[in-house]
């Protein structure tokens, strides 16, 4: 995973904040706090060429624009119960693209002070967005790209309990609403476009197949 984040130009995620002169002490705290959205969409020459028989090619084609080939989101989540009986305290702010990780720190005087460390990113959701805007954020996107023969991946990345199956769970059964959606368009219905569906899960580096029975 560090390798293919490193591939593509994301190092801040493969060793994130490693850099920063942030306390590694803070790290697990600060990781199981977000989690991240990679959205990534790949065209070949061959199938763009199969796109001329598209109506009003040019929108299309200005849609597609508009989405970066990687897009980066992360979503802060709230604080849990536990955090909370602990009386710990939210070290997190978003403001619109950027994420804000207030650091306490003490001077050699015994002065507590606190440093400000900033990271941006194509989208930075708070704790108050609802699992609705995030498809909307992520996914909605990338919808309509996928009938000009784009491949497009979305794909959470975050540390234990950072909230990555809370995030990512509803998002394919909206995503395949949309599918069909555009599958009954008469463009593409005349297309004889086929759905084909896997659900898998990879754990413990093994590979179970949830549409039959974990197999």
């Amino acid at each position: 995973m560090a390798r293919w984040l490193q591939s593509a130009g994301l190092q801040h995620l493969a060793f994130p904040l490693t850099s920063t002169g942030i306390d590694q002490r803070l790290l697990p705290n600060l990781l199981m706090q977000v989690n991240v959205l990679l959205i990534a969409k790949e065209q070949s020459n061959a199938d763009a060429s199969a796109s001329s028989f598209i109506a009003n090619e040019k929108e299309v084609s200005t849609r597609e624009n508009n989405v970066a080939k990687i897009k980066v989101v992360v979503r802060k989540r709230p604080l849990n119960k536990k955090e909370i009986s602990r009386k710990e305290d939210d070290i997190v702010t978003v403001d619109e693209n950027a994420l804000t990780v207030h650091e306490p720190k003490l001077k050699v005087d015994l002065t507590a002070y606190v440093e400000k460390h900033e990271f941006c990113f194509d989208d930075v959701l708070d704790e108050l967005v609802t699992n609705d805007e995030v498809y909307r954020v992520t996914v909605e996107p990338i919808i309509p790209i996928i009938f000009q023969r784009t491949k497009a991946t979305c794909f959470a990345y975050g540390q234990t309990d950072s909230g990555k199956t809370f995030t990512i769970q509803p998002l394919p059964l909206r995503a395949a609403q949309d599918l069909i959606r555009f599958l009954h368009q008469p463009v593409y219905h005349s297309q004889r476009f086929k759905l084909w569906l896997s659900y898998f899960e990879i754990y413990g580096g093994k590979l179970f197949d949830l549409l039959s029975d974990r197999k």
